[in-house]
């Protein structure tokens, strides 16, 4: 089999695990009657019960409440040495002169290496967390959802993040994820069901309540 075969196998093994827990997670949620009312959170992206995208209010409860769980995954990720990230930055500098001279292989030990996955790791969950705080920080809804259209970009780089967090277990660079606190457990299942939610639950309505505005009205 080849590498590119085992590859897509592994995504797609990793796809219907993750559906199928994110299944299981719904149906208990559902029998159990959910969550707890109060403040607006990250479950009201895949489960909405009460959430209304409109309310400023709830949705600066639930960026808080997703900053929260992305926190605890960054404070797990361990500072990368800057010379582990020079060598992956000169490599990167090589590879892109070479164009398409550079050879395959070179590339997939690039991007396959723990120092390359580390790199990445750190720049997907800052920059969710620089949307997140994007968002809590508008002042006005047009800027707000900007933000939220960048969040929802970072929480959908769903095969980079799995990449990525094995990449750097399977190096015990990483606790394992039963090893983490219960709100950072799952970010494979979880992060793309967010990503989703942000769109289905909070661009969407509110692009299609803009469409609904007359143009001479806006």
């Amino acid at each position: 089999m080849t590498a590119r075969r085992r590859g897509a196998r592994r995504v797609l093994q990793w796809a219907v695990r993750a559906r199928v827990a994110l299944a299981v997670l719904c149906m208990a949620s559902i029998l159990s009657g959910g969550p707890p009312a109060g403040a607006a959170n990250a479950w009201d992206l895949v489960h909405p019960r009460d959430f209304d995208w409109r309310s400023h209010e709830q949705r600066l409860e639930l960026a808080a409440d997703l900053r929260t769980r992305l926190n605890l995954l960054i404070a797990v990720v361990p500072p990368q040495a800057p010379q582990a990230l020079e060598r992956v930055q000169h490599e990167q500098a090589e590879l892109e002169a070479l164009a398409e001279r550079a050879s395959p292989r070179r590339l997939s030990r690039l991007y396959l290496s723990r120092d390359y996955q580390h790199m990445m790791l750190v720049d997907l969950l800052t920059g969710a967390r620089a949307a997140l705080d994007c968002v809590l920080a508008a002042t006005a809804v047009e800027p707000e959802m900007a933000c939220w259209a960048q969040l929802s970009g970072r929480l959908l780089q769903e095969q980079p993040l799995d990449v990525a967090l094995r990449t750097l277990r399977e190096a015990h660079v990483l606790p394992r994820d039963e090893d983490m606190p219960v709100k950072a457990q799952d970010p494979l299942v979880w992060y793309g069901e967010y990503g989703r939610g942000v769109l289905e639950q909070i661009l969407t309505p509110y692009l299609e309540s803009v469409a609904a505005v007359p143009q001479e009205e806006r």
